[in-house]
């Protein structure tokens, strides 16, 4: 099996030396990454893991894995779009902590108001915006929703999502990640919730279609847990 592993987060561009970008470490795609490895080592059922990462996030490091540095959302897209129609993919894990919203320009609250003076007008041009500007704003817009493309463009591969709440009461994040599972035709989903992750912990549950779902208390059996089902799934589906 060929497959797709995403991990860490995006990150969007303001200018040259800026981002915005959020907290996710890619620590879960890593581990998701090094049991799909031993998977490879101790049966060979794994051929190769394109490993789409952010960039403050390590990719695993073995002769199976190809990983892909990404930037913004745009990139990750690009990426995804390219290798399921280049490559004949099982299996993809969509980790990543997508961006909701992209850099769509930036301004000043004076040009934004109508109110700016022509002659002290603020230079937003060239590689880095001026450090002295005092009223920056940044105009951000909706990101496209990448899980959506991948069964489109790919439909027979196996698709793991993700779904992070924070707060929120457990029938509500099973609820929530299941309406994620059917809108874009995944296999499972992966749902947890920002308060039940900590040092050492982290509480997942893995939704299945029929919305039954497995618990786990760990990033390595939550990696385990995706391991098992998503080989149990392309085993049932030859």
């Amino acid at each position: 099996m060929k497959m797709i592993i995403t991990a860490g987060g995006t990150s969007e561009r303001i200018d040259d030396v800026r981002t915005i970008t959020n907290s996710s470490t890619g620590s879960l795609g890593l581990a998701i990454g090094e049991v799909f490895i031993r998977e490879a080592e101790e049966t060979g059922k794994i051929e190769r893991i394109w490993y789409l990462h952010g960039q403050r996030a390590k990719a695993p490091e073995h002769p199976a894995v190809i990983p892909v540095p990404i930037g913004g959302v745009l990139d990750l897209q690009d990426n995804l779009t390219r290798i399921l129609r280049e490559e004949k993919i099982g299996a993809c894990i969509h980790a990543m902590a997508v961006s909701d919203y992209m850099v769509h320009q930036v301004t000043t609250l004076d040009r934004l108001m109508g109110t700016e003076d022509p002659e002290h007008a603020q230079d937003l041009s060239g590689n880095k915006i001026s450090s002295d500007i005092d009223d920056l704003i940044i105009h951000m817009k909706r990101s496209p929703k990448v899980i959506g493309g991948i069964k489109r463009t790919s439909p027979g591969t196996i698709l793991v999502g993700f779904k992070l709440l924070s707060g929120v009461p457990h029938e509500e994040l099973i609820d929530v990640g299941y309406r994620l599972l059917q809108k874009n035709d995944c296999d499972f989903v992966m749902a947890n919730d920002l308060k039940e992750i900590g040092p050492g912990v982290h509480r997942g549950y893995l939704i299945h279609r029929d919305k039954s779902y497995d618990t786990m208390e760990a990033n390595e059996e939550i990696a385990e847990m995706i391991r098992r089902r998503v080989l149990e799934t392309a085993a049932g589906e030859k």
